[in-house]
């Protein structure tokens, strides 16, 4: 049986306590202090993915028996101020092109065959009016097949994120999601689910997996107030069920606030993951 890994969010830059990365302010040594909490793998927050060096972070990860398994693009957005749906041209392009430069990044640090998933999330923008979202997810659609086609091509994953709507009014439920899924030239890219959002946005978290067996390539995990697992109102050892349920075998990535700090948050939600899913379930210590 194959099993689940157990990652944390990493960032180069100081994002503050209001940014769901729970080691921030430099890749390299922040994976000795991963590693030493215990954790299996991290997630990569960039914000420019050209100033960072593959082979040193590649190295890093490789001393600390860490695996790089996803790379997050959301600070593009929120950070740049670039999406897909932009009604400045230029937005766009400068997001087409800086997603092309995830996938490459992500390409440079693949294991073998095995290279880390980029996800779109934010990156994707929203439509400035309810009425307005089938004119903007059609244009989504149309900047994200070259993406999808360039992500092949470097044998590399892309992952679509629903997230709630406090976020964005583009792909809130995992159901729109998978069906948007369906449009041709998107059949290469799979789901990245994320229990906060769900917990918000579909009627059933277990029933959301069981509906995307097959298609999640990767999983955030935060607690309903989007604090550490444990916290909040999500019953993680459903969420566990569920997970074990699908046959998923990738990490399973804690993506929280850092509160009251990166450091203890880590260790709580490890402590609860740890609990939740059985150690058959575990990637071996």
């Amino acid at each position: 049986m194959r099993q689940v890994r157990f990652g944390v969010t990493v960032s180069e830059e100081p994002l503050g306590e209001r940014a769901p990365v729970l080691f921030q302010g430099g890749i390299e040594r922040a994976l000795a202090r991963v590693a030493a909490v215990g954790y299996d793998a991290v997630e990569l927050h960039i914000r420019n993915p050209g100033s960072l060096n593959a082979a040193a972070i590649a190295a890093a990860a490789g001393d600390t028996g860490l695996i790089v398994d996803a790379i997050g693009t959301g600070l593009e957005y929120t950070m740049n101020g670039y999406s897909l749906t932009s009604d400045d041209p230029h937005l766009v392009r400068a997001m087409s092109d800086r997603l092309r430069e995830h996938i490459d990044l992500a390409a440079a640090l693949a294991r073998g065959d095995a290279a880390p998933v980029v996800f779109v999330g934010l990156c994707r923008g929203t439509a400035p009016a309810y009425a307005l979202r089938e004119e903007y997810l059609d244009r989504f659609y149309r900047a994200l097949v070259p993406i999808v086609e360039h992500a092949v091509s470097a044998r590399v994953k892309l992952v679509l994120e629903p997230v709630a709507f406090y976020f964005c009014n583009l792909l809130n439920t995992t159901a729109e999601t998978l069906e948007f899924l369906t449009r041709p030239g998107l059949g290469p890219a799979d789901l990245l689910l994320d229990t906060h959002h769900m917990h918000i946005e579909d009627p059933d978290v277990g029933d959301a997996f069981r509906a995307s067996a097959g298609r999640v390539s990767y999983i955030h995990v935060s607690d309903s107030n989007r604090q550490s697992l444990g916290s909040g109102s999500i019953d993680f050892a459903a969420v566990a069920a569920a997970v074990a349920g699908i046959g998923y075998h990738g990490t399973v990535s804690v993506e929280v606030l850092p509160y009251p700090d990166g450091p203890t948050a880590a260790t709580r939600s490890l402590a609860e993951l740890r609990r939740v899913f059985t150690p058959a379930q575990r990637a071996p210590a």
